[in-house]
């Protein structure tokens, strides 16, 4: 009896493991530490920084699963600009895909992972909103994400031209010339 119950509560165990891990990305603390430093510096080495009336605001998005990522990286930018950038205090903004007018008026947007049909609107609001966008997962370049971080041996920043040039957003010459330019596979 003992040894069936511990195998169906062991059964239970890595069922839900399995779940957890299937549904939730996995996100490496040393590039959100990184992302941290940088995001900031991209809505100043870019003409987003035009927008900047008397703070540079950031909105965090992520999924239910991704919470506490996207706390923790608010926590580090707060702990990395605690006086701000340029005299500019940061204000960041933390919410869910599903409630993404909440960053309307933002400078600069972070996407974490999220399904397919939620990345294709969310991209569509930031176009519609000439927004720049950050993501975690290079792979959201072919839907047309701005920027993201090619990480090897070196960070390189990976820079989606045709959506930066589409939203009419220019970027400093010190960036693009330290960059990867990310080419689209349509032909």
């Amino acid at each position: 009896m003992f040894f069936n119950v511990f195998r169906f509560q062991l059964f239970v165990l890595l069922t839900l493991s399995n779940f957890i891990s299937l549904n939730a990305a996995n996100y490496n603390d040393d590039i959100i530490n990184i992302y941290s430093k940088m995001l900031p510096r991209f809505v100043i080495m870019s003409s987003q920084q035009d927008k900047i009336d008397n703070e540079i605001r950031i909105c965090i998005l992520h999924d239910e699963l991704d919470e506490r990522v996207a706390q923790t990286l608010q926590d580090k930018i707060e702990s990395n600009y605690p006086d701000g950038l340029k005299n500019y205090p940061i204000k960041l903004i933390q919410t869910s895909f599903d409630r993404l007018k909440e960053c309307e008026n933002v400078q600069l947007a972070f996407l974490f992972d999220s399904d397919a049909k939620q990345i294709d609107q969310t991209m569509g609001f930031f176009k519609k909103n000439t927004i720049l966008t950050i993501s975690y997962n290079m792979s959201f370049l072919e839907q047309g994400a701005d920027m993201s971080l090619f990480i090897g041996r070196n960070v390189v920043p990976y820079i989606n031209m045709k959506s930066i040039r589409d939203k009419h957003i220019t970027l400093d010459y010190l960036l693009i010339r330290v960059s990867k330019i990310y080419v689209d596979s349509e032909k």
